[in-house]
């Protein structure tokens, strides 16, 4: 759509974490070129995986340090000349070579070691950081996550009324979890990539959960009967010193598969930050718990390790207190487990689903409302002739 931007409304829609509202709205225009400091940090951070400082000797690791150092900065300047840029030359623009680069360049020392199963876990994060980088960046998940914040506190009464009637089942069992040797054996044990995939299936579960409710959410929220109604909804935001029509009905625009996306996102983050706190909560409360009652030949034994490494330890009362990386594992293994179980329950929950209904449903309504006021003046600001608008209460 051509037309007069708004630069107020554009920003409003930034601020609520639904940027693809903006029309024309384009993310991977400079994306990577605005975060080329953070992929330079990642990049020389995937070649370090090729130390080895538990068992290589320091004379060792240093020699291996300097090899990732020549591969890395080697790579960036055979870029460097391919793309016509001077050999050290910081790229003014981060295009396909670049990103390629970046994946494959920092497996290249690992490769070089023998050691295949670094390198592809060093692709497969670098692909991860991609992915993190441009999510976070195209949808405004920082603004989001603010906004889902200020949302979730407002919620905080519904939601310890649910904790409560929750909690004591849940502990129970998730503290029957805890002093089982199986979970330790499992969760205690596993490190890197396989615990942190662990963690993230918890957590796609949970957003699946979460996303099967979002259609019924949004089931009538972008349909708007007058421009009454949209003005109703828009309330509190830049259109109140804009003008709109006075009578008719407004257009119907239809939402892009990105734009659902991103509203659905809203409601998304609206719950999940609710549930991450639950699941934090469990964590720190396993770990004391598991600090205070767990020994450490308790640990070796659960988990089967010949060494448990040890964090903190405390004699109290001529007890050792302590807190190891199995523990702190275990604890957030049974944390995560807790935020899907809590998920499930905040979406069977009739009350407390009628409740956040009701309070992200208005939400996204009323940025519905204010993208199709902000659509319809784009509109007509690119059409010849006067606008036939009448002004709003608030210019009066």
């Amino acid at each position: 759509m051509v037309g007069a931007r708004d630069g107020g409304i554009e920003r409003w829609f930034v601020r609520r974490g639904v940027p693809h509202f903006i029309d024309d709205y384009a993310p991977t225009t400079d994306i990577w070129n605005r975060s080329l400091p953070m992929l330079v940090i990642a990049y020389v951070a995937g070649g370090l995986h090729a130390l080895d400082l538990a068992d290589w000797s320091w004379q060792r690791n240093l020699l291996a340090a300097l090899v990732v150092v020549v591969v890395v900065v080697g790579g960036w300047v055979v870029t460097n000349v391919v793309r016509g840029r001077r050999p050290f030359q910081v790229p003014d623009v981060v295009g396909t070579p670049e990103l390629a680069l970046f994946l494959v360049g920092p497996t290249i020392p690992s490769v070089i070691f023998g050691q295949w199963g670094d390198a592809f876990q060093t692709l497969l994060e670098g692909a991860v950081v991609l992915l993190i980088i441009y999510v976070a960046t195209s949808y405004a998940v920082v603004a989001l996550l603010g906004w889902a914040a200020r949302r979730s506190a407002a919620q905080l009464p519904a939601l310890a009324s649910l904790v409560v009637r929750a909690l004591p089942l849940l502990l129970l069992f998730t503290t029957f979890l805890f002093i089982n040797a199986e979970v330790w054996q499992v969760a205690g044990t596993l490190t890197g990539l396989p615990y942190v995939a662990t963690l993230a299936i918890f957590f796609v579960l949970g957003a699946f959960f979460v996303l099967s409710r979002v259609p019924g959410i949004m089931r009538g929220l972008a349909t708007f009967s007058s421009w009454d109604a949209v003005r109703d909804a828009a309330e509190g935001t830049p259109i109140d010193t804009r003008s709109l029509p006075a009578s008719g009905a407004p257009p119907a625009y239809a939402l892009s598969r990105r734009q659902r996306v991103n509203a659905a996102l809203v409601a998304v983050f609206s719950q999940a930050l609710q549930v991450t706190f639950v699941a934090l909560l469990l964590t720190l409360f396993f770990s004391v718990f598991g600090f205070l009652a767990i020994p450490e030949a308790t640990t070796g034994a659960w988990t089967g390790l010949d060494q448990v490494h040890v964090l903190l330890r405390i004699d109290v009362d001529g007890r050792p207190l302590v807190i190891s990386e199995p523990l702190l594992r275990v604890a957030g293994f049974l944390g995560a487990f807790t935020g899907l179980y809590f998920t499930v329950v905040l979406s069977t929950d009739a009350t407390y689903r009628d409740e956040f209904a009701e309070d992200v449903g208005p939400q996204i309504r009323q940025a519905l409302a204010v993208r199709v006021a902000y659509l319809h003046h784009r509109a007509r600001s690119s059409a010849p002739g006067p606008l036939d608008i009448a002004p709003t209460t608030a210019e009066h």
